[in-house]
């Protein structure tokens, strides 16, 4: 079982979007509260019928429905009009089991909102028509508030016919959710599944005996027996004595009562990134019988060497379908980017939606700016470290703060990248500010932008003779030159060094001069397009300080 798409409707973030699924790798990246793990929830839920490890049933709530349907059903009543019940859908359509008889039987039909003929499930959160009336009359009594979630229920059903399918697709899904510390699950079925493989019927029965001998004996410590003897002598209950025992329980009660340790150490004292590493491999090792994998941020908590260990084991599941969120770029390079989802904006694009030239830059990229880029708030790109010194400087001296406090990610990149760049946020409507030289022709580069319109705030120095960010830089500071120069230049000859040598120095020693800029106790006055940068117009600052926007 492979799924080929995912339709959500009215699910959380999602009001309508379908997902167009990669055969063995699916990496959903985007901000928080992008839909990341909306998207792994909602396949959970379909597969499944539960969230979070509960059933669907028990944890049923309005917070599910798309907040604009919900807006919009309650407006609708608040204006005396009988609005119709929303529902929320979720369609998993599966890839062809081509010869599979059993499969096609069962999960192959028109039942779905496509009318495809095609394999599939479908669960729907729908009102339960047996209580139209109830829910008329409180219509009518103007009681009805919100959608009547107390009225609606839940259907599982195939694309081949109604029948429940819940019991035959969930043994071939496992999730795990390593943001959670809940191993209880995990833990449980290997403690269980150890006893079953390595301990015969009577060496069971002697550790029932042995456990109920320890209880036993607790109860006969002369110790429970004195407090026993003072509790009955002051306390009673309409002439009855009172006691304190242990609780009776379960022949098999000792089970439960069984920790994991490594190297003594019980695994509920070990760090979480070992409890997470532990709880990952013991999840791909029970499961190694599935066919969907569906894995949240498996990052969370490990270390370099961890991540890429857990990483490497992902990689050698190549019969399975893998579902991955994640924040890490390191992950999303590992598992490679030809795989990703880039969910923003309330839909999904698949990374492959590039051009093809584009998609293959990305893909020979040794770096993870790629995702820098996609998760960050806004970003900036630079063309090298002295220009990000420099905006980073000068973010501190007009904030009190460097850009990523604010979300904002200062990126050095080729600068015959930019555009590549450019394509990848307009993927997503990702708003970019670029810092670039005129290299003597400003017009030039800004016409090279201008397709881009308002996805792109371009920052350039505006007059050709000054190429590259050092004249610019000198320019704004000539009027105190002799501060400016005793920021940047440490030699004993400062003294003899004019303007013209300055810049010099400045061009052969990019680094150097821009870490001590960023480095020093005293301002420098910044060029006007450095200024553009980080928000600050002839006016003053932006509305919004913490925007790169004009």
């Amino acid at each position: 079982m492979k799924i080929d798409r995912l339709k959500i409707v009215n699910y959380k973030l999602f009001q309508n979007v379908t997902v167009e699924m990669n055969d063995s790798i699916n990496i959903f990246v985007g901000e928080n509260d992008s839909g990341k793990t909306t998207i792994l929830e909602a396949l959970s839920m379909a597969l499944t019928g539960k969230v979070n490890g509960s059933s669907m049933a028990n944890r049923l709530n309005l917070d599910w429905f798309n907040a604009a349907v919900r807006t919009k059903f309650k407006q609708s009543v608040a204006n005396g009009e009988i609005p119709e019940l929303p529902s929320i859908e979720i369609e998993v359509y599966f890839c062809s089991s081509n010869d599979d008889e059993v499969a096609i039987k069962k999960f192959k039909g028109t039942n779905n909102s496509l009318h495809e003929d095609v394999e599939g499930v479908k669960m729907e959160i729908v009102f339960d028509t047996q209580y139209s009336a109830a829910y008329k009359q409180l219509l009518s009594d103007k009681k009805i508030k919100d959608i009547p979630i107390e009225y609606y229920k839940i259907n599982f059903r195939s694309f081949a016919n109604p029948e429940y399918y819940i019991q035959t697709t969930a043994k071939r899904v496992a999730c795990i959710d390593t943001t959670k510390k809940d191993y209880g699950p995990v833990l449980n079925r290997f403690v269980a599944g150890s006893i079953n493989e390595y301990l015969s019927e009577n060496d069971v029965t002697e550790l029932r005996h042995a456990y109920r001998a320890n209880r036993y004996e607790f109860t006969e410590n002369q110790a429970v027996k004195n407090l026993n003897s003072k509790l009955q002598a002051s306390h009673s209950f309409d002439g009855r004595t009172i006691s304190l025992n242990l609780r009776e329980t379960g022949v098999d009660e000792w089970k439960s009562d069984m920790s994991i340790s490594l190297d003594g150490i019980p695994l509920e004292n070990s760090g979480f990134g070992t409890q997470n590493m532990f709880k990952s491999e013991i999840f791909l090792l029970q499961n190694s019988d599935v066919d969907i994998l569906i894995f949240e941020e498996p990052e969370n908590n490990l270390s370099y060497a961890n991540m890429s260990i857990l990483i490497s084991k992902l990689s050698e599941s190549s019969e399975k379908q893998l579902f991955i969120s994640t924040h890490s770029s390191f992950v999303a390079n590992k598992l490679g980017l030809q795989h990703l989802h880039l969910v923003a904006n309330n839909s999904t694009t698949p990374f492959k939606a590039l051009k093809k030239d584009t998609y293959d830059y990305f893909l020979k990229l040794p770096g993870y700016n790629t995702l820098r880029i996609l998760l960050a708030n806004e970003a900036i790109l630079v063309e090298g470290p002295a220009d990000e010194l420099i905006i980073q400087r000068a973010y501190m001296d007009n904030y009190g703060k460097q850009p990523i406090e604010f979300g904002i990610d200062v990126i050095a990149v080729d600068s015959l990248a930019f555009q590549r760049y450019c394509e990848l946020a307009s993927l997503i409507c990702k708003h970019l500010t670029i810092v670039t030289d005129n290299d003597g022709n400003a017009n030039e580069v800004i016409n090279r932008y201008k397709k881009y319109g308002d996805l792109v705030t371009l920052c350039i120095e505006q007059d050709d003779s000054r190429r590259t960010l050092e004249p610019s830089v000198l320019a704004a500071n000539i009027d105190s030159f002799e501060e400016f120069r005793a920021i940047i230049y440490q030699g004993k000859d400062i003294r003899t060094r004019d303007a013209k040598s300055i810049l010099n120095f400045m061009l052969g020693n990019k680094t150097e001069w821009s870490m001590r800029v960023f480095t020093n106790e005293k301002n420098i006055v910044y060029p006007q397009y450095i200024l553009k940068a980080i928000g600050i117009t002839n006016e003053g600052k932006d509305d919004n300080e913490a925007s790169a926007d004009e």
